[in-house]
């Protein structure tokens, strides 16, 4: 557009100058942008994804680890609605919560949404309705013969939010075809048959080096002292604070961090939430040591 100074632009609803600044900042962190605020050829790359530019420059790194598969499936899940179903009720929410543990992951809410993404595809029966009636009634006869369930029964009993796992599975199949699609066709010549198989390592590297701005480290915990001398922490919910901004924060109740025993010492989050406190959620493990070799510039040895 031509566009060399965003504060002078017309705006119909102009925004605010510190939200411009703060976006021009992300942007230049991922690289998106070069020291003149000038779009760079990464930058290029990022504006094809219909996503987030966070979560654009999270697929586009997972290419150079070797996970396109599993980012692609975590990022479209992250662009639907929370995929568990918690119902009210002590009984209902303690059977939900039953059926949610079976997915969860111990390492966080992302490989946990890989986990659930994982196990509906190959225990489900999903067709989309494009692929026309006759063609949807055949499938599912050959696939419930195998002992895969339709999808609504699947979802009902698993507690799982099915529209929004029908919505991940449309992002995702329309993600995988810009970053399949080659160059010259305004895509991005990827191999999203990429994966890493079991190799969580890996996967939560890569959710790290596309992450490293929403970056978060434990606080330490305020003690106090008995009459016998022994110390005692003086709240069981672990503190963080972000490690750009250094804003306090908590682990949102929803994520599968919550209350983990022992707590992770450095995550990387997806979502900040602020009601009367600030919450994180989206939550994975990382390695304090992994962020300064994901973003050495950011980061220090």
């Amino acid at each position: 557009m031509g566009v060399k100074d965003l504060s002078q632009f017309e705006f119909v609803t102009p925004p605010r100058i510190q939200a411009l600044k703060s976006a021009c900042h992300q942007l230049y962190a991922l690289g998106a942008l070069d020291d003149l605020i000038e779009l760079t050829d990464y930058g290029k790359k990022l504006a094809k994804l219909p996503l987030d530019p966070v979560f654009a420059h999270l697929l586009l790194q997972s290419d150079a680890y070797g996970c396109t598969s599993e980012i692609l499936i975590a990022v479209s899940v992250l662009s639907a609605e929370n995929i568990f179903w918690r119902p009210s009720g002590d009984q209902l929410a303690a059977r939900a919560a039953g059926a949610h543990r079976r997915f969860a992951s111990h390492e966080g809410d992302l490989p946990t949404f890989l986990n659930v993404y994982q196990a509906w595809r190959k225990e489900a029966i999903y067709i989309p309705t494009s692929s026309g009636i006759r063609k949807s009634r055949e499938v599912k006869g050959k696939e419930i013969r195998k002992g895969r369930m339709l999808h609504p029964e699947w979802c009902k009993r698993n507690y799982i939010n099915g529209r929004s796992l029908a919505r991940a599975f449309d992002v995702r199949h329309q993600l995988a075809s810009i970053c399949s699609r080659t160059l010259d066709r305004n895509g991005l010549d990827l191999d999203v048959s990429k994966s890493c198989v079991d190799d969580i390592e890996i996967f939560l590297k890569c959710i790290c080096a596309g992450l490293f701005m929403q970056a978060a480290e434990r606080a330490q915990a305020p003690e106090e002292v008995d009459g016998r001398g022994r110390s005692r922490l003086l709240t069981s919910t672990p503190k963080y604070r972000t490690k750009v901004g250094n804003q306090p924060v908590s682990i949102h109740p929803t994520s599968t961090m919550y209350l983990r025993n022992p707590p992770p010492k450095t995550v990387v989050y997806t979502e900040m939430i602020t009601t009367k406190k600030t919450h994180i959620r989206g939550i994975s493990q990382i390695r304090a040591e992994w962020l300064a070799e994901v973003a050495p510039k950011f980061f220090k040895k």
